[in-house]
């Protein structure tokens, strides 16, 4: 009988653990305040370098005051340019439109995603920086 009780009484201090010891609860505080990330922002792609092909326009009308047509003359001039040799790329009239609407698209396309990138850029960066950044030149 006596171990009984005192097993039922080890058994109610194991079940009853740190109960009997209770602490107050503690106040938690919740506090909101921005935070600051920082964005790492992309490097501005450099400026387009482009070169300026050089463009012939040759027709078969005579040439004043000579006995040959614009078209020899051409030929003439590149054998000589090139050593001997004549090749031709060509291209109707609608095809140097449709060449010259693409690249129209294209530097809008280009000037477009310029505007988009700065946006970003003022956008994410701090007021300090904002001063010292410097916007890439739009493409004429």
């Amino acid at each position: 009988m006596q171990l009984k009780k005192s097993v039922i009484a080890l058994a109610i201090l194991t079940l009853s653990g740190c109960s009997l010891l209770q602490m107050p609860p503690r106040e938690i505080e919740v506090i909101s305040k921005p935070i600051q990330i920082d964005i790492v922002q992309p490097t501005m792609p450099r400026p387009l370098n482009l070169k300026e092909p050089k463009w012939y326009v040759v027709s078969d009308r005579k040439i004043p005051k000579e006995d040959r047509t614009y078209m020899d003359k051409f030929e003439e001039d590149i054998k000589k340019k090139h050593g001997g040799d004549l090749v031709f790329v060509a291209m109707t009239v609608a095809d140097y439109e449709l060449m010259a609407y693409n690249t129209q698209e294209i530097k809008r396309y280009i000037s477009q995603l310029g505007e988009v990138i700065v946006y970003y850029r003022e956008v994410t960066t701090n007021e300090k920086e904002e001063s010292s950044s410097e916007v890439p030149a739009k493409v004429q």
